[in-house]
């Protein structure tokens, strides 16, 4: 094995959770190398010639690792793992590139979900069914309005369109070019616009109204126009192609770190990428990462050693990488692991055509009506055993690719024959199925470790997810369901089912905790800058370090973490011999 020259920073992935900090590193200075696991896809290479093509792409997973199994899950410490398959791209710009775009900022309160339920229910006693659960509910030891720059920095550099919805604490009226009341304060305005409605966000938005809610156009990181960052990349306006959720953006639309930040990193000498490259374990003596191993694109095992290391993978990758390397100093490393469970509704209508193909799934309308506790005093009228804490964000995908909806039926449909295909013909063009984004707890229970069974081809043991569903989500779908079934049937809807019991899965695409930032270092794995207690040479970017979720997807405070951890790295807010010495 060759031990190659020293880097000042190394770099494990290249996603949303690396590409800003990857760049503002290189940019102070450091020598910077990432080691990404996928290869180089472009978007004049792969993705213009052939993003077009959903059975590429997501029946046969073209973007995803080709070492598969090296994720299992179970959905109860009790129960043996079985593999999963694994849905994040394994690619340069990860499951950036993939994803839909619906771009957020996180509320005021997400930084603070137990200090605010303890503050609005406890005196209630209203709590102690979570206790019961195991739940394990912890502030961020950040606040929004520290982070709320950076915030403007992602929407700037990375590209997020939408309409404000409270600009300085103004609260914009909602109508069809407004935003969303209940958003966290921002200093200024989106960039540009979002996405145009189709006919399925105005059917979904006559049905909110209609009962008296507040629908808005969500906020998306596709550029909608012609349009040049705040660092100068230049990029095209979406053309709605429709093919966009699991596939690369052919039009370099998306925002994703493969478009916005890569194209400026690869301008200075001292950055340098290396697609391929199978990081397989972090050396460290004495309580400091010195090196990592990897496998190059050749097959040849290679050292990289280092003086500061990121781990900016997919949340899984991130605890997977750590364990194997035998980095767990405090017992912390794989705890509170949380996703979503999976609830459904979908609906049909008998005199309406949608066209639901008609644009990306992000071209979209939303309300946060029953998100975060805005509902609180609906939820206070609620018997006992009904009430539940935090809430969830409901809207009207579009997408409607044929090889991703023709499985969508009612139970009483047949799967396959004549029956299957009438109502196929009948309903294809007048269906919607809504997005019900609910906001998970973390408990004891919720984890990631190493599977004691199942290995890759590279002999690395598979993360096994274990995820139990717990009274609280179990309260919320059925809450979120029915609040689902009103707005359909208010939009007309003539036929209405699915599903208000909520399944654990392995994968959501939401996908956090796993390295918990916080103030107690024997209860936490790094401190509020992303740096590991134990070994503060490591920092650990992405979802894994989310003390909680959100109702809302969390690329955004990825990307904004990414940006806060490297403004703490440059301005020399951490010491890298001690993380308990950071100011």
């Amino acid at each position: 094995m060759a031990l190659l020259p020293k880097k000042d920073v190394v770099v494990v992935g290249y996603g949303a959770a690396a590409g800003p900090v990857t760049l503002e590193l290189a940019r102070a200075g450091h020598s910077v190398v990432v080691l990404e696991k996928g290869p180089m896809l472009t978007t004049e290479d792969d993705f213009q010639r052939g993003s077009l093509d959903t059975l590429r792409w997501i029946t046969r997973g073209a973007m995803l690792p080709p070492d598969q199994p090296d994720l299992t899950f179970r959905n109860s410490e009790n129960a043996v793992a079985q593999p999963a398959r694994y849905r994040m791209a394994s690619t340069v710009g990860g499951s950036s590139v993939h994803w839909s775009g619906q771009s957020w900022r996180y509320y005021v309160d997400d930084f603070k979900v137990k200090s605010t339920i303890n503050e609005m229910y406890n005196s209630e006693g209203r709590l102690g069914y979570l206790a019961e659960d195991r739940a394990a509910i912890e502030d961020w030891p950040i606040r929004y309005e520290e982070v709320e720059p950076f915030y403007e920095k992602v929407e700037y550099n990375i590209g997020v369109g939408g309409w404000p919805g409270n600009i300085d604490g103004r609260i914009r009226p909602v109508n069809a070019n407004d935003g969303n009341p209940y958003e966290a304060p921002r200093k200024k305005d989106y960039p540009f616009r979002p996405l145009r409605d189709n006919a399925t966000d105005m059917v979904f938005r006559r049905g909110a109204t209609e009962l008296g809610l507040k629908p808005f156009h969500v906020p998306t990181a596709i550029t909608t126009e012609p349009w040049k960052s705040a660092e100068g990349v230049e990029r095209a306006g979406c053309t709605y192609c429709s093919f966009c959720t699991g596939h690369g953006c052919w039009n370099g639309s998306k925002s994703s770190s493969l478009v916005a930040t890569l194209p400026l990193a690869q301008q200075l000498s001292n950055f340098e990428l290396r697609p391929n490259s199978n990081v397989l374990k972090i050396n460290h003596r004495d309580g400091r990462a010195v090196s990592v191993t990897y496998i190059d694109e050749d097959g040849i095992e290679q050292e990289q050693p280092g003086d500061i290391f990121i781990l900016g993978a997919y949340s899984f990758q991130n605890v997977r990488l750590l364990l194997h390397s035998g980095i767990n100093g405090n017992g912390q490393v794989g705890k509170y692991f949380m996703n979503r469970a999976s609830t459904s509704i979908a609906a049909t209508w008998s005199d309406l055509y949608l066209n639901g193909w008609n644009g990306p799934a992000v071209q979209r309308q939303g309300l946060d009506d029953f998100n975060g506790e805005n509902h609180s005093e609906e939820k206070l009228r609620l018997p006992r055993d009904q009430f539940f804490v935090r809430g969830a964000f409901i809207g009207s995908p579009s997408q409607r690719l044929p090889l991703e909806s023709y499985n969508i039926r009612p139970n009483d449909v047949p799967r396959w024959g004549a029956g299957y295909k009438d109502f196929l013909a009948e309903n294809l063009n007048k269906f919607m199925a809504l997005q019900l984004l609910q906001e998970p707890m973390p408990y004891e229970d919720g984890s990631l470790d190493l599977d004691p069974t199942y290995r890759d081809r590279n002999g690395m043991p598979a993360i096994r997810v274990t995820r139990p569903v717990k009274n609280n989500e179990r309260r919320m779908a059925r809450f979120v369901y029915e609040k689902a079934e009103r707005i359909l049937r208010a939009a007309g809807a003539n036929r209405v089912w699915g599903s208000s019991n909520p399944v654990s899965v392995a994968v959501s695409t939401h996908d956090l905790g796993g390295c918990r930032m916080g103030s107690d270092p024997t209860k936490s794995v790094t401190n509020r800058y992303c740096q590991m207690w134990t070994m503060p040479n490591i920092f650990i970017g992405g979802g894994a370090v989310a003390p909680t979720m959100s109702g809302h997807n969390p690329t955004e405070t990825i990307w904004m973490l990414s940006y806060w951890m490297a403004d703490a790295i440059t301005r020399r807010k951490v010491n890298l011999n001690d993380a308990r010495a950071f100011t």
